[in-house]
């Protein structure tokens, strides 16, 4: 009996001990840390700043997370931050980060991360960036028991997470109360993830981080959002909603007419914006409507309630051939317009008030006051009149825009002016005289022999020449037969005799 007692207990001890020994491999030890990553205490705390402190581990082929934080780090973190990245190692399943009160940015890209493990911030409640894009991580792994606090007070604290980057992970859906835990959440990426038609779990899931400021859902596969998303949020600020599938601008947009400053919604499917594709966002600061390979025309009164619009974007649209700048006169704040790459021809302008000065026949009151930069090159330009108008209204933008970029927009058509710079056109004096027409010759002037005119002259010639040359020669055979038929002609007959019995003979033979 003894012995079968001494053997479970041999049995259990040496259990505990694979067991412990099992957990320890689950982390990496810290002693030598520094031997192997970049350590480094960059200054002490004061009234004015925490100490910053590194912990630089990419790319160093660890496996797991580290057991504790480096000696030098200290043992009292509270009035410190610490930058600490595994990225580029081959991690898989992401196991608790040590204690630690200091504030935490914490990044571990391309860790071909699968799992998540329960409570993972548990002991780091003051982390404030985490950056986990670039991973293999799914709907189903996302969970929010990942994100919780301590417990207290019959509920789960939560952690002090400000920013979350997603991106680039294989998300199609998310548990509509992943962020429960993340209450102070402000910044947001979950761009280049297949989420397509939105879930009740993600709209849920999305609508209910009251203090999101930025948002990214960019190449995410989208055909709209519903309104239910925003109903909730109360400040967000900057939307990127690039390189989706958005036939039009999505309308639950308007909901956030009162916060939204920045907008995003190029590179996608769009063919035509109109006077209600913005909702009238007069707070938006920022529109960037560029890379749509169909959208070929922008309506009239399109920004025209964006009053506060200070940056437009508008390149990179092969389809667009004509931009109207008269719908930009209200925008008295804009001070960047970018229009270039794109077939554009030409840019309509009502007609300025002239106004007579002593250094010029005409001088433009100043529609765009603020505007200090105007990007027109790639495009197709037709100089005429109208154009020249136009430009003559921010010539000096372009003038320093060439001075800084050294990238001039040019004439395509006519030809006499191809290849004019646009800043060039004054000396043309287009409004004074009749447009000219594009020549039909080509720039390339071939020989004489060569031309159409030279060619057809050949051919003809060769023609009368042939033609001549056959009624001469039936004129002729018809002459001869007649001359035959009645016995005339120019030459006799040939005789011929013999000469064996000739005189000559007989007198040869004597």
């Amino acid at each position: 009996m003894i012995d079968h007692m001494s053997k479970i207990f041999l049995f259990l001890l040496v259990a505990v001990s694979v067991g412990h020994t099992l957990t320890d491999t689950e982390f990496e030890p810290v002693e030598g840390i520094c031997d192997i990553c970049t350590c480094s205490v960059r200054n002490e705390a004061s009234a004015l700043h925490l100490s910053y402190s590194i912990l630089d581990c990419s790319t160093k082929n660890l496996r797991h997370m580290l057991a504790s934080w480096p000696d030098i780090f200290g043992n009292d973190h509270d009035d410190q931050e610490i930058v600490f990245s595994l990225s580029g190692n081959d991690i898989k399943s992401l196991q608790q980060l040590p204690a630690t009160g200091a504030d935490l940015v914490f990044s571990c890209r391309h860790c071909n991360l699968t799992e998540l493990a329960s409570a993972a911030f548990l002991d780091t409640p003051n982390i404030i960036r985490l950056d986990l894009s670039w991973n293999l991580l799914t709907g189903d792994v996302l969970r929010p028991d990942i994100f919780r606090g301590k417990y207290a007070e019959q509920e789960y604290e939560s952690i002090a997470l400000d920013e979350l980057d997603l991106s680039y992970n294989s998300i199609e859906f998310l548990d509509g109360s992943l962020f429960e835990h993340m209450v102070h959440l402000r910044r947001l990426s979950l761009s280049h993830n297949a989420l397509g038609e939105l879930t009740d779990g993600t709209v849920q899931a999305l609508g209910s981080i009251s203090r999101l400021e930025h948002l990214d859902l960019s190449n995410t596969e989208l055909v709209d959002i519903p309104r239910a998303m925003f109903e909730k949020i109360e400040g967000l600020r900057e939307l990127l909603l690039q390189g989706n599938k958005f036939t039009t601008v999505p309308s639950s947009i308007g909901l956030l007419k009162p916060t939204l400053m920045a907008l995003y919604v190029g590179e996608n499917p769009i063919q035509q914006l109109n006077d209600e594709s913005f909702f009238d966002l007069d707070h938006l600061t920022q529109l960037n409507i560029s890379g749509m390979p169909l959208l070929d025309d922008i309506g009239v009164g399109t920004f025209g309630g964006l009053k506060s619009l200070e940056v437009l974007t508008c390149s990179h649209n092969p389809m667009l051939v004509e931009f109207d700048m008269s719908d930009l006169k209200g925008l008295i704040r804009l001070r960047q317009l970018d229009i270039s790459h794109c077939s554009i021809k030409n840019l309509h302008l009502d007609e300025p008030i002239p106004v007579q000065d002593k250094t010029s026949d005409i001088a433009y009151i100043d529609v765009f006051p603020k505007l200090r930069s105007v990007k027109l090159e790639g495009n197709r330009w037709h100089c005429d009149c109208e154009l020249y108008e136009t430009i003559e209204s921010i010539k000096h933008i372009l003038e320093d825009e060439f001075q800084h970029s050294r990238s001039e927009a040019r004439c395509e058509t006519p030809y006499d002016l191809a290849a004019l710079p646009l800043t060039d056109l004054a000396d043309k004096s287009l409004c004074s005289s009749p447009p000219k027409k594009v020549p039909k010759i080509p720039i390339y002037e071939a020989p004489a022999f060569l031309r159409p005119r030279s060619i057809v002259l050949s051919l003809l010639s060769v023609v009368i020449v042939l033609l001549v040359g056959l009624i001469i020669g039936v004129i002729f055979v018809f002459v001869k037969r007649k001359l035959k038929g009645n016995d005339v002609g120019f030459t006799s007959p040939v005789r011929y005799t013999t000469v064996r019995n000739s005189t000559t003979s007989t007198i040869l033979q004597a």
